[in-house]
């Protein structure tokens, strides 16, 4: 009986584990953020729209453009839209290069990791985005490359906003 006792003890830890939830801890989610990965978020699936608009949707809703620097909350994220199913849609996210071309930020002001695990691959080269210059200075998760980062135009209007709080 004991081998059985610390079998299950092991695999009620992986599964704390694997979650990254504290045991005892629940986040609770108001509105219209559901809980993924231990924080509230809202994935906006009709209302598309510039960077800037899509904050500013975000702020509206008391929340943020979404923060993904952490890997273990990018890919619940990742599995979280992938369970929703609403097809080939892209999202902003709050990086940004707007104040400085070449040094990503996210919306707090904290350092975007830059390489893998986050920025997409494209080309027969295999080149790493962002690639985009002065004409492409805010991050999306790009589902034409599996849910990478890529940067795009600020302004293109056809993207959805993912918000965090």
């Amino acid at each position: 009986m004991t081998g059985f006792r610390l079998l299950s003890f092991l695999g009620t830890l992986a599964v704390v584990a694997a979650t990254d939830v504290k045991p005892g801890t629940q986040v609770e989610c108001e509105g219209a953020f559901t809980e993924v990965g231990g924080r509230c978020v809202h994935v906006e699936l009709s209302n598309s729209g510039s960077w800037h608009d899509s904050r500013n949707f975000c702020h509206g809703l008391g929340g943020e453009l979404v923060n993904l620097a952490d890997v273990q909350f990018y890919s619940d994220l990742i599995l979280y839209l992938e369970s929703i199913h609403m097809g080939k849609m892209h999202f902003w996210i709050g990086a940004t290069d707007i104040a400085n071309e070449g040094t990503w930020v996210w919306t707090d002001g904290s350092a975007t990791r830059m390489g893998t695990p986050f920025w997409a691959n494209y080309g027969v080269n295999n080149d790493q985005m962002p690639t985009g210059g002065t004409d492409q200075n805010c991050a999306i998760l790009d589902t034409n490359l599996h849910y990478y980062f890529n940067d795009a135009a600020c302004e293109k209007t056809y993207i959805f906003p993912i918000c965090e709080k």
